[in-house]
């Protein structure tokens, strides 16, 4: 049976336990940016007075290093590349993937790299040559109002 510890147990934090985690926004995922955070820690390891604290801490930073690796393994897990079509009002028209987690749908917005949001209209199926490869599905965008 799993035992929590009371309050009196508890060890009272020290300035060294008090570490805040910053958000870069060139980081992409929150698996990124917890590396990033872990990564500042490892360095900081040094600096934390007391064998056992430096210990307890080199430890924590071991456990969530592996949890990133499995937020990572998750992630890419499930990440599917899709692909667009992005017609513009003049009739031309464009390519585009992106990697998303769940399948879009009719009606949804979608967001690609510089920042412009297409609206998913329809899809289309495109038979490739030779024959022989399963059609490749098509989201149909319009520029989002």
């Amino acid at each position: 049976m799993l035992r929590l510890p009371e309050m009196r147990d508890a060890h009272p934090a020290t300035r060294a336990d008090d570490v805040g985690v910053d958000v870069d926004p060139e980081l992409g995922s929150s698996a990124d940016q917890l590396a990033h955070a872990l990564a500042r820690n490892r360095r900081e390891l040094a600096t934390v007075k007391g064998d056992e604290a430096r210990a307890r801490r080199a430890e924590v930073i071991e456990h969530f290093t592996q949890y990133v690796e499995l937020l990572r393994e998750a992630s890419a897990a499930t990440l599917a590349r899709y692909s667009f079509k992005l017609e513009f009002p003049d009739g031309r028209w464009n390519l585009a993937e992106k990697e998303l987690t769940v399948t879009p749908h009719v009606g949804e917005c979608v967001e690609f790299a510089d920042g412009e949001r297409w609206r998913i209209r329809g899809s289309q199926f495109v038979h490739p040559r030779p024959s022989g490869k399963p059609p490749r599905e098509f989201f149909v965008c319009a520029p989002a109002a």
